[in-house]
């Protein structure tokens, strides 16, 4: 996959400034160097690895494909407090338990609209 076609520094400004965060701030929580957090934000070709995409990814609380599309980039001050205790209790589940879980409130989510 190419990811500088999805302007990777941008996102990365963008969420950073909805999180109220600054960029020594978000250096520092996914343990990577302002520096680095700087360059990234200003270049328009970017190259990152996967790793370091997912520490940042990790500070916002989101996983790489959610980061990569621009629909689920929410910030956690929109969601209410029930919500952000249910994804926390669900993170802190085995993949199994999140999958199994997940596709049971999509069920209740899916005969309440009807």
């Amino acid at each position: 996959m190419e990811l500088d076609s999805y302007n990777i520094g941008e996102k990365i400004r963008n969420l950073r400034v909805k999180y109220k965060l600054t960029q020594e701030q978000l250096a520092e929580k996914s343990d990577l160097s302002v520096n680095f957090i700087s360059k990234l934000e200003r270049d328009k070709k970017t190259n990152i690895s996967i790793d370091k995409l997912l520490k940042i990814c990790s500070v916002f609380e989101i996983t790489i494909p959610e980061f990569l599309d621009e629909k689920n980039n929410i910030s956690i001050a929109e969601l209410s407090p029930s919500t952000i205790k249910l994804m926390n209790e669900l993170r802190n589940l085995d993949s199994i338990k999140q999958e199994k879980l997940s596709k049971s409130i999509l069920t209740i989510f899916s005969e309440l609209k009807k």
